[in-house]
């Protein structure tokens, strides 16, 4: 039974590895989504009126304006496309197979050790109440 506990202990160290490592990934992914939204921003102030004014001489002011706004549509599909992979770490893998070993070890273990202890005290009770049928039924035949 003291195996039980331990492997339940195990499972439970290992389900806060994962969880722990499950945070991290998703605080890198907001990171990334962060730095997706300020370089939106700042490419939408700083490039736009920089590219504008750098386009304006040779395509005139719609194009280069159309020009620049494709660039910044780029960039941001990049960083939408590395804050959006999402991929387990591999320790997250590797403490959720940890935890899965020890609850399907606490689980035997726990099955196990019942029908160990429980078959002893089965046969006894067998064997009691053979000896008490008789008086239990009032001694009566059919």
């Amino acid at each position: 039974m003291l195996r039980t506990f331990s492997l339940v202990g195990m499972a439970a160290q290992a389900e806060g590895r994962r969880l722990k490592a499950k945070a991290n990934a998703t605080a890198r992914s907001v990171a990334f989504y962060a730095a997706a939204g300020l370089m939106g921003l700042a490419a939408f102030v700083m490039l736009h009126v920089l590219g504008w004014h750098a386009a304006r001489n040779s395509f005139g002011p719609v194009l280069s304006a159309l020009i620049v706004m494709l660039a910044d549509l780029v960039i941001a599909g990049i960083l939408v496309f590395l804050a959006s992979r999402n991929t387990k770490p591999r320790e997250e893998m590797e403490a959720e197979a940890v935890r899965n070993v020890a609850l399907t070890g606490a689980a035997q273990s726990a099955v196990s050790g019942f029908t160990t202890q429980a078959a002893p005290l089965m046969a006894l009770g067998g064997i009691a109440l053979a000896a008490l049928w008789p008086k239990l039924r009032g001694g009566r035949r059919m």
